[in-house]
């Protein structure tokens, strides 16, 4: 199914809780804020399977708050496995409860896993998170790779005297481990969740310069062109940075449909207020025809954020 803009949805991102055991400085919940309860798990069965149905998509990845804070975490894995109709289900988490979780979530189903780590010094990664859990977030990536995780990928939200001398350091890490860094330009949150101008203004930083200093590294850049347009830099050490900038090509290469814990069906990070909530259609048991009504609705809803 393509929106007005001729995009195709190929991925699902689907929130199932809005609990975390986290306060990350530059939290963006997803772009939303849940307005009822949270989905049953097997109200999300029946939407992952309603939506991988109507629109033929094999890529989904779940994502809270924090979902490993999800008791059914697990079940829901397994649940969507069994459906047989996802190739790739990924997590999203800040890896507080990898080391207890990564076994059972990998036998579940689960393929791969982004990590969100801004930091490798205690003292910084305690004020970007809010919590003093460097070493058990370390200590359950080791685990999450012994059970088979690949690729694992690592959140790099970089900002403005804060983090923003660690790059090669984190470069270092990844190839020592074998981890894929992702490097996110910091933006600003959605309307939906309050904008945190000050924050935005004090600690953002183009990451321009370094994009193009990794261009003139890398002996392979790849452009992900089912994935937002995003670049891939593989550097003579066989390290691999992937860079996330919020921008007009990055709005135009966007495939993804978003789902909030409560139903909330929306397009766009920035734009939860065009969404429409299906929970209340899960539990009237309506033909297939009826939701892809409502699926097409927030379709033809989505529009470049950036103009």
């Amino acid at each position: 199914m393509k929106d007005k803009c001729n995009r195709e949805i190929k991925h699902i991102r689907f929130s199932i809780t809005s609990k975390c055991n986290y306060n990350c400085i530059y939290c963006d919940q997803e772009g939303f804020i849940p307005n009822t309860s949270e989905l049953t798990v097997d109200e999300i069965t029946k939407l992952c399977k309603i939506l991988a149905e109507i629109l033929n998509v094999t890529r989904i990845k779940l994502t809270g708050g924090e979902p490993l804070c999800r008791e059914e975490i697990i079940q829901i894995i397994r649940n969507i496995a069994n459906l047989h109709l996802y190739k790739d289900i990924s997590l999203t988490t800040n890896g507080f409860q990898l080391y207890e979780k990564a076994e059972e979530l990998f036998t579940a189903g689960l393929n791969r896993i982004n990590v969100s780590l801004s930091s490798l010094k205690p003292e910084v990664y305690n004020k970007v998170y809010g919590s003093d859990s460097l070493d058990t977030v370390l200590k359950g990536l080791q685990k999450a790779k012994e059970v088979g995780f690949n690729p694992i990928k690592l959140n790099f939200v970089i900002m403005k005297g804060i983090n923003d001398d660690e790059l090669e350091t984190m470069y270092e890490f990844c190839r020592k481990n074998g981890f894929i860094l992702q490097l996110i330009e910091l933006h600003e949150v959605s309307e939906a969740v309050g904008v945190n101008g000050d924050f935005y203004r004090t600690h953002y930083y183009d990451i321009k310069p370094i994009v193009e200093e990794l261009e003139s590294r890398a002996e392979k850049i790849i452009i992900r062109g089912s994935m937002q347009n995003r670049k891939v830099f593989v550097l003579p050490n066989s390290t691999i940075i992937e860079t996330i900038t919020p921008s007009h090509e990055f709005c135009m290469g966007c495939t993804k449909l978003r789902v909030g814990c409560d139903g909330n069906l929306f397009g766009c990070l920035y734009r939860s207020d065009l969404g429409r909530n299906i929970k209340e259609a899960l539990r009237d048991h309506h033909s297939l025809s009826k939701y892809e009504q409502i699926v097409k609705q927030v379709v033809d809803s989505r529009e470049p954020y950036y103009k």
